[in-house]
């Protein structure tokens, strides 16, 4: 490879093209890909709030990682060419992690909508007369008409779990409902179920309007992840014209048209269009797109082709299959590409398959076990190795939890230095490492008819048996690697059995 770069110093060019990658890879949320059906549906109910001043409500629901975020930003990439949407309507953005009550979400809205000095030190009786009086705010002209907003509910479920009130999605929804305002809310969540968490009221006021988003589905995983690598490592040969490109706005109404020397430039380089990151990308990144200038064709011809010989590497294919089978989640896929990226240097300019193929197995592999164990307490750990150490002196045989905790409490009353903890908090650890499959139920073979395990059954918790699920060198890694481990917790590990 090192022969392609003979007119520019070699550093220089892997160094633009690991930047050029990174920014696709971490920062592009603007290009989606396939869902036309969907995507049409969202750019059709926003355009009608904005144009036709309507009122529209849906939940947008998928797994992670299916593109749910990436459609909402890609349709309002696009109708930023169609309509001038920064003088039209308002854009705000909760998300139920941050804005974990009505107090906090009410805060983010008044700055997002830029009141803050109009609300000032008042005092509103409710959310509703708060959210009413924000409203007014953005009334103009002798018709006091108000201008569009756009709500976008990231976390969706979160706004409606059973620690908390419902009163933001009430009043959001019910101004939809009422057309008190131009407003679209769309709601983001991967919970099928979210509709039997909304209270009455707030189901009385919401469309059931719903959009599904189902990944892979009109192509092979494995084909995706191919086409997916083949799109977020190319770089369009004509990346020194497109990044030099003027852009010039003419306005007019509502409406805005957009020429750029891109869009001049596509029947030429229509094969290298969908390589580009958007001039958009780069701004909210505060990237100057000229320094890429320092491309010269045959580099990125060269580099185009090894990324196809890449996709066509039986290695790298069943890599790629294997991981199919572990997640389908695009987010995952791109932070395996951009450890891959990230250890391109002038030493090694291309990427390695092996490197490739090794950072898929660091994903999918046996770690996510030992990663598991090395997540868990001290307390929880503990329990863990007690219940191997029985199951290794009974040949196997599983174990209830006053088994381990007998064997446990050996193990405290001759170590003084280890905390006593309460019995309740032991049981609720024991019941943790079930959730996490640490430890599976043991199955009842009492009858061919019976398939049901032994939770099921009238046994009290506390005597139910239970295996350990893992095996006992990922709990050896986990203990070795472990730095918060107490030296008598592995000491105990490695040489007792009380």
């Amino acid at each position: 490879m090192c022969e392609t770069y003979d007119t520019e110093p070699l550093a220089l060019k892997i160094k633009l093209i690991r930047k050029y990658l990174k920014i696709k890879i971490l920062e592009d949320n603007v290009q989606f890909q396939d869902h036309e059906i969907e995507r049409n549906h969202v750019h059709d109910l926003i355009k009608r709030v904005i144009s036709h001043g309507e009122s529209h409500s849906a939940l947008i629901i998928g797994p992670r990682g299916c593109g749910k975020t990436t459609l909402i930003n890609t349709v309002l990439e696009q109708l930023e060419s169609e309509l001038d949407l920064e003088s039209d309507c308002l854009i705000v953005k909760l998300n139920g992690l941050l804005h974990q009550d009505d107090k906090i979400a009410l805060k983010s809205i008044t700055a997002q909508m830029q009141l803050e000095n109009a609300v000032g030190d008042r005092v509103f009786g409710t959310f509703a007369e708060n959210l009413s009086f924000l409203l007014s705010c953005l009334q103009s002209g002798a018709d006091r008409s108000c201008k569009s907003m756009i709500f976008i509910l990231e976390e969706f479920d979160l706004f409606c779990h059973s620690g908390r009130t419902q009163t933001l999605l009430y009043n959001l929804f019910d101004i939809t409902h009422n057309k008190q305002a131009p407003m679209c809310v769309l709601g983001v969540t991967n919970r099928l179920d979210v509709m039997e968490m909304l209270e009455k009221r707030v189901k009385s006021r919401f469309s059931h309007r719903h959009i599904f988003l189902f990944p892979n589905d009109n192509i092979k995983p494995v084909d995706n992840y191919k086409v997916r690598l083949i799109q977020l490592l190319s770089v369009p040969l004509s990346l020194t014209r497109k990044c030099g490109g003027t852009t010039k706005k003419k306005r007019g109404g509502r409406r805005k048209s957009v020429v750029t020397e891109e869009e001049m430039d596509v029947e030429l380089n229509d094969d290298t269009i969908q390589y580009a990151v958007p001039a958009k990308v780069f701004t909210r990144c505060k990237v100057d797109p000229k320094q890429f200038q320092e491309f010269d064709e045959n580099s990125l011809v060269y580099w185009n082709s090894h990324i196809l010989s890449l996709v066509e590497n039986k290695d790298i294919a069943n890599a790629l299959e294997k991981l199919c089978y572990f997640t389908v989640n695009e987010q995952i896929f791109r932070n395996i590409l951009f450890q891959v990226v990230s250890r391109l240097n002038e030493t090694s300019p291309h990427i390695d398959v092996a490197g490739f193929v090794t950072t898929i197995d660091n994903t999918v592999g046996q770690e996510h076990r030992v990663k598991v164990l090395q997540s868990l307490s001290i307390l929880e750990l503990s329990l863990v190795i007690a219940m191997k150490q029985g199951m290794d002196i009974f040949d196997g045989q599983p174990m209830n939890f006053e088994m381990v905790l007998h064997r446990y409490k050996k193990f405290v009353d001759k170590n003084s230095s280890t905390q006593t903890v309460p019995r309740p908090v032991i049981l609720k650890a024991f019941e943790h490492l079930q959730e996490l499959e640490v430890i599976m139920p043991v199955r009842s073979t009492d009858s061919i008819y019976n398939t049901g395990d032994t939770t099921t059954s009238g046994v009290q918790k506390e005597y139910k048996l239970y295996t350990l699920a893992v095996p006992e060198y990922d709990l050896k890694e986990a203990v070795k690697t472990s730095k918060s481990l107490p030296t008598e917790i592995t000491f105990w590990f490695n040489n007792e059995i009380f």
